[in-house]
């Protein structure tokens, strides 16, 4: 039977966390192993967390103060131990189908890859379905550029490999704490997964993904003016900024050997050149056709210096 260890990270989740604890610990098929990461929560989660941990042998906790839930999320990989067979991310308010690991891990033993990524059914803040995210008309784009574009893959379905987990946790390779703070830990890994072509998609769902007002990251749309307002904010926070780049910068830093099968990665990672620019305004859909941005709105960024 494999072995999992299952990482979650916290952050003022009590009023879903009893339930999504609950599926973790009814997983089938596997020996599994909950490492938990409050990232400075004010609520009741700790309490909670400190409930299941003296109830199950199998639930382990660690409590840090706020650094984001990138950052919390790529620590709490780097501090557990490295002889489990599968690694696992979860968020603290979804609901796992008992079935979830054992399949996706079926999934990627066939097809060789060392990241799972699978679909997902979409359910409101009392559980009930929205429909699945991407249907069948969907394309999902798993390619480095698109992914640079825009991340259809998240980070609650991946299950990566002993090898990967390894090789994600190597000093040389991590990316870098202001990186994770405007692309969080599923866009990295998925990333350099990509980079390696070492990626597999499920398109069923084996997790229902809570939606409600509090989410970290989410997959149902949202109103234009909320979206605008995130681009605004984004566009006067010199942190916020430049999200793609840096991405880009980072990945052919860390990878250069593989980066180079990629230009089009050093062409966004030196986006604010003339060259550059001009590439990227021209193939401006490779960033924005799963988004609703714009390509005047995009264009208007690159010219700016702000992708």
């Amino acid at each position: 039977m494999n072995r999992i260890a299952v990482l979650m990270s916290t952050y003022n989740g009590e009023k879903y966390l009893r339930e999504q604890l609950d599926s973790l610990l009814n997983q089938k098929g596997v020996i599994s192993d909950i490492f938990v990461r409050d990232d400075g929560s004010c609520d009741g989660t700790k309490n909670i967390l400190c409930e299941y941990e003296e109830k199950h042998s199998n639930i382990h906790l660690s409590f840090g103060k706020n650094i984001g839930v990138g950052n919390s999320f790529m620590n709490l990989l780097y501090s557990i131990p490295d002889d489990y067979d599968y690694y696992a991310f979860s968020d603290q308010d979804d609901i796992w189908e008992d079935v979830k690991l054992t399949e996706g891990i079926k999934v990627l033993e066939k097809s060789g890859r060392q990241l799972y990524a699978s679909n997902m059914e979409c359910v409101d803040k009392d559980g009930t379905s929205l429909g699945i995210r991407f249907t069948d008309d969907t394309k999902i784009c798993i390619s480095p550029i698109n992914i640079l574009g825009f991340n259809m893959l998240a980070g609650c379905t991946l299950i990566m490999t002993n090898k990967f987990y390894k090789f994600l946790s190597k000093i040389e390779n991590r990316p870098s704490t202001e990186l994770l703070n405007i692309r969080i830990h599923d866009v990295w890994c998925v990333m350099v997964a990509a980079i390696y072509d070492e990626i597999i998609y499920d398109e069923k769902s084996f997790i229902k993904y809570r939606q409600h007002n509090n989410n970290a990251s989410g997959g149902v749309k949202v109103s234009r003016l909320k979206v605008f307002k995130t681009r605004v904010k984004k566009i006067f926070n010199k942190k916020l900024r430049n999200c793609r780049s840096r991405l880009a910068k980072e990945i052919c830093l860390k990878f250069p050997d593989r980066a180079k099968d990629y230009p089009e990665l050093k062409i966004c990672a030196d986006s604010n050149k003339f060259h550059s620019k001009k590439w990227i305004i021209k193939n401006n859909k490779l960033f924005t056709e799963n988004t609703n941005e714009s390509s005047a709105f995009f264009i208007l960024k690159v010219l700016l210096n702000l992708i």
